[in-house]
């Protein structure tokens, strides 16, 4: 909350692999919006200094590759930068594909942040799920992640 008592605003952000955007990308602006969400579009390089910098410790990035050209750009420039930024688990990609996903290989299992969606997408659903998903990850972030404190039975409290 800020000093005028308003939840702070919601932003996502939108990977650009192309220097001008995609049709995808007004549809499902238009969708967040819809919602309270922002979306913004941030080139390859700000990816990682975006998570570096983030007040709230978590950022949820979107990307889409639905032409070979796109899919070209994701494998030499994202790829790499996503194995380091998604261990430090600072970082959620949900990537939206034509193509296939990712393979990190042995490293799979610790890919928590990392969620490949195939096209056709139901754009309503899919901004649904995603801002569940932010709520979801903000309420376990304010949990206490300590446990609770032993108790023996028959002793009072």
């Amino acid at each position: 909350m800020n000093n005028s008592g308003e939840a702070n605003e919601l932003f996502f952000f939108w990977i650009l692999l192309d220097e001008r955007l995609d049709e995808i990308y007004y549809h499902t602006a238009a969708k967040f919006a819809e919602r309270g969400i922002k979306l913004l579009p941030i080139k390859i390089d700000q990816v990682s200094r975006l998570a570096a910098l983030s007040e709230s410790g978590h950022v949820t990035v979107l990307c889409s590759t639905r032409s070979g050209s796109q899919y070209a750009v994701f494998n030499k420039r994202v790829a790499p930068l996503l194995s380091m930024l998604l261990r430090q688990e600072r970082l959620s990609l949900f990537h939206f594909s034509s193509f296939q996903k990712l393979d990190y290989g042995a490293k799979t299992f610790r890919q928590r942040n990392y969620f490949f969606l195939k096209y056709p997408l139901n754009l309503e659903t899919l901004c649904d799920k995603l801002k569940r998903f932010h709520e979801l990850r903000l309420n376990r972030a304010r949990v206490w992640p300590g446990g609770r404190r032993a108790k023996v039975p028959g002793l009072a409290a």
